[in-house]
Protein backbone atom coordinates (compact mmCIF):
# COMPACT_ATOMS: atom_id res chain seq x y z
CA UNK A 1 0.00 0.00 0.00
CA UNK A 2 2.76 2.59 0.70
CA UNK A 3 4.20 2.22 -2.82
CA UNK A 4 0.86 3.00 -4.45
CA UNK A 5 0.42 5.96 -2.13
CA UNK A 6 3.80 7.43 -3.16
CA UNK A 7 3.09 6.82 -6.83
CA UNK A 8 -0.14 8.79 -6.49
CA UNK A 9 1.02 11.45 -4.00
CA UNK A 10 4.32 12.51 -5.57
CA UNK A 11 2.85 13.77 -8.88
CA UNK A 12 0.18 15.75 -7.04
CA UNK A 13 2.87 17.39 -4.91
CA UNK A 14 5.52 17.97 -7.55
CA UNK A 15 3.37 19.20 -10.44
CA UNK A 16 1.76 22.15 -8.57
CA UNK A 17 5.16 23.31 -7.29
CA UNK A 18 6.54 23.09 -10.82
CA UNK A 19 3.60 25.06 -12.26
CA UNK A 20 3.88 27.77 -9.59
CA UNK A 21 7.61 28.06 -10.31
CA UNK A 22 6.96 28.43 -14.03
CA UNK A 23 4.35 31.12 -13.38
CA UNK A 24 6.77 33.03 -11.14
CA UNK A 25 9.51 32.90 -13.78
CA UNK A 26 7.08 34.05 -16.46
CA UNK A 27 5.94 37.02 -14.36
CA UNK A 28 9.49 38.05 -13.51
CA UNK A 29 10.43 37.93 -17.21
CA UNK A 30 7.43 40.11 -18.07
CA UNK A 31 8.61 42.71 -15.57
CA UNK A 32 12.13 42.64 -17.02
CA UNK A 33 10.80 42.94 -20.57
CA UNK A 34 8.67 45.92 -19.61
CA UNK A 35 11.57 47.77 -18.01
CA UNK A 36 13.74 47.44 -21.13
CA UNK A 37 11.34 49.61 -23.13
CA UNK A 38 11.86 52.62 -20.85
CA UNK A 39 14.50 55.13 -21.91
CA UNK A 40 15.67 58.46 -20.62
CA UNK A 41 14.13 61.14 -22.83
CA UNK A 42 16.45 63.90 -21.57
CA UNK A 43 19.50 61.83 -22.43
CA UNK A 44 18.06 61.15 -25.90
CA UNK A 45 17.39 64.85 -26.54
CA UNK A 46 20.91 65.82 -25.43
CA UNK A 47 22.39 63.16 -27.70
CA UNK A 48 20.34 64.33 -30.69
CA UNK A 49 21.18 67.96 -29.92
CA UNK A 50 24.83 67.23 -30.57
CA UNK A 51 23.98 65.31 -33.74
CA UNK A 52 24.86 61.77 -34.65
CA UNK A 53 27.80 60.58 -36.78
CA UNK A 54 26.03 61.17 -40.09
CA UNK A 55 25.03 64.69 -39.09
CA UNK A 56 28.61 65.45 -38.08
CA UNK A 57 29.95 64.14 -41.39
CA UNK A 58 27.47 66.28 -43.34
CA UNK A 59 28.44 69.31 -41.25
CA UNK A 60 32.12 68.72 -42.04
CA UNK A 61 31.39 68.46 -45.75
CA UNK A 62 29.34 71.68 -45.67
CA UNK A 63 31.95 73.48 -43.50
CA UNK A 64 29.48 74.41 -40.76
CA UNK A 65 29.66 73.90 -37.01
CA UNK A 66 26.42 72.07 -36.27
CA UNK A 67 23.38 70.67 -38.02
CA UNK A 68 20.06 70.82 -36.28
CA UNK A 69 18.89 67.22 -36.00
Amino acid sequence: MPVEFFILAIPFCVIPVFLVSLDYLNQSNDVKRGSKNVFDFDKYVKQKEGGDAIDNDIAKLLDIDQIAA
